[in-house]
């Protein structure tokens, strides 16, 4: 998915978000278009939310309302959309890049099962950083067969078998410093 510069959202592109957005219940923004503007425009861009320009509405508006979203669950499956979309899915695609980045924004508010969904579905430009720098939760169950396995018999351990252990367990946990938003 190649980058792709800010460009507000057209009117077949906003009727197809618009049922995906108001299927949940809550309050929705005062004008949706304008807030899903305002979403693309920081996701589309590395600046923060305060430069967001004032024809997008106040930043803490949109920034509260896209963690609305990112925590009912609908940015989840806007991303699952994404993921399964198809080459003829003129709309979808045209939003691919921009939902993607959205996700990103949010990806620290989600929580671990939603982060392994965008992870697993090969959506690089939603991942907040490489994938070897998330979470890995297979590789962290692993580990901890490893560790209760050679508890049992730790005075046996050659030397350095806790230590490895121990750079295991930091290493299945992810490293949220390399995380970037940019």
């Amino acid at each position: 998915m190649r980058p792709h510069p800010f460009r507000p959202l057209t009117d077949p592109e906003y009727a197809f978000l618009l049922p995906h957005l108001l299927a949940r219940t809550g309050r929705p923004p005062a004008n949706l278009r304008r807030t899903l503007d305002a979403t693309f425009w920081i996701a589309c861009s590395t600046a923060p939310w305060k430069d967001l320009p004032e024809e997008y509405g106040r930043p803490d508006t949109a920034s509260r309302q896209l963690r609305r979203w990112a925590r009912s669950g609908q940015m989840d499956h806007l991303l699952a959309l994404v993921a399964a979309r198809k080459p003829e899915d003129e709309i979808l695609n045209a939003l691919a890049w921009r939902l993607c980045r959205a996700w990103r924004r949010i990806s620290r508010v989600v929580g671990l099962k939603s982060l392994m969904q965008a992870k697993n579905s090969g959506l690089r430009a939603a991942l907040p950083a490489e994938p070897r720098w998330l979470p890995d939760p297979a590789l962290s169950k692993i580990t901890h067969l490893l560790v209760a396995k050679s508890l049992k018999s730790a005075l046996t351990q050659p030397p350095g078998t806790f230590s490895t252990l121990a750079a295991l367990m930091r290493s299945a946990g992810g490293n949220r410093r390399r995380w970037r938003l940019k």
